[in-house]
Parts: structure tokens; sequence; C-alpha cells
């Protein structure tokens, strides 16, 4: 519910571009131990307004909540 409808942000990961991006993740580490709770949702903010990409995250986790 969250993810399927960002107006601002598209699914996939970041390769250097300029573009915000974000998509679910699932950590790997080999170093030290990773544990988390819940869902891991990897950020990659463009260069779109910072207002404008903080109101489609907000947007976003308001329906993540409305759908839980």
């Amino acid at each position: 519910a969250m993810l399927a409808h960002m107006e601002l942000f598209g699914m996939g990961w970041s390769w250097g571009g300029y573009e915000s991006l974000i998509v679910p993740a699932n950590p790997y580490r080999t170093a030290t131990k990773f544990e988390h709770k819940g869902p891991l949702i990897r950020v990659h903010a463009g260069l779109e307004a910072a207002d404008d990409l903080i109101a489609d995250l907000e947007a976003g986790l308001e329906r993540w909540k409305q759908a839980s």
C-alpha cells in the first residue's frame, strides 16, 4: 500500500542517478549481525524539492498505517 502509490519515488535500487527511488530491502551483513523488527525500506532521495519528497513519504506512511 505504501510503495505502490508513491508519486515522486520510483521503485528500484539506486546506481548513482539523480532520481528518487524507494525499495523494500533485506539487509545482508557479514561483519556484524543486523537485527531488526518489521519491514525495512531503502530510500534514495534525488534532486526533487525536499518538502515534496517528505510529503510523498508522509502520504506513503499514512497508507501503510491505514493498511495495517
